[in-house]
């Protein structure tokens, strides 16, 4: 494993997340038996604006029911199963940790939709999968813990059929950067790998998208402002700094160190 890749895993890795899981959902008031999906919504969306945001990117996306969508960068499978026992959706997904596929897995047996979900370990700059084998690809606050980006995004091409949609949020560099860390998916800058915007568009330009579009102003306006509030948000998953890390967030987007980004991009037909 190259040592980038290694610290991201490090970085991700709780050891004892189901645990944490469970315990969350007690405190919570639900029954860790018999969790549901939408009991799982409030922590298992591991991006800014939580469920909220992944309910208006399948808007904004216009994400077809039924299709057959790769969630590359699943996290613990939230999106996953939202997209697989709301939408009827065939998903498969994939990710660099280990314990996140694990208890995704876990999770997904304990809702009834393992049947639906396909999860292995794996890279987004290396997909395991054959040309042209998805109607969408979608990437949640994956591609800042990328730094070959280029990878991504032609390998994101490479398994979307002709006419398919390529999705992802993202936290792009701003003019005022750097960012203040700790943040989200980075502690320290060593593992933060950003792009200013126009970066951004011209590397999906170059992978072969068109048809590229930025929605995070109009996702904004249909999201009401980010997570429901008395949801458990991503701490269990992600550690219990993340009301610090995620304030640094905010703040960093306030003062124009990084720029959101929720972006549409499409393969020609």
């Amino acid at each position: 494993m190259e040592p980038e890749t290694a610290s991201v895993v490090d970085h991700y890795t709780r050891n004892n997340l189901m645990d944490r899981i469970r315990s969350a959902l007690t405190r919570a008031g639900h029954d860790p038996d018999q969790p549901t999906i939408e009991m799982l919504a409030e922590l298992d969306h591991l991006h800014g604006g939580g469920f909220a945001t992944t309910e208006v990117q399948v808007e904004m996306a216009e994400i077809p029911r039924g299709c057959h969508i790769l969630d590359a960068g699943c996290g613990i499978g939230g999106p996953s199963r939202y997209l697989a026992g709301v939408h009827d959706c065939s998903v498969t997904a994939i990710d660099l940790t280990p314990e996140y596929i694990d208890v995704a897995g876990r999770l997904n047996e304990q809702v009834g939709l393992a049947d639906k979900i396909s999860l292995r370990v794996g890279s987004v700059t290396d997909l395991p999968y054959e040309n042209e084998s998805f109607d969408v690809v979608l990437c949640q606050n994956v591609t800042m813990n990328v730094a070959d980006k280029d990878a991504m995004f032609k390998e994101a091409f490479r398994v979307l059929k002709p006419g398919g949609v390529f999705t992802f949020t993202h936290l792009a560099e701003g003019p005022n950067a750097p960012p203040i860390y700790p943040l989200p998916w980075a502690l320290t800058p060593e593992v933060s790998f950003l792009e200013t915007p126009e970066k951004i568009f011209a590397k999906l330009s170059a992978a072969g998208f068109e048809s590229i579009q930025d929605m995070t102003s109009q996702a904004r306006d249909k999201a009401g402002g980010g997570p429901q509030p008395g949801t458990i948000g991503a701490a269990p998953a992600m550690g219990d700094d993340m009301p610090v890390r995620t304030g640094n967030s905010a703040k960093s987007i306030q003062e124009g160190r990084l720029v959101a980004m929720m972006v549409v991009a499409l393969r020609p037909s």
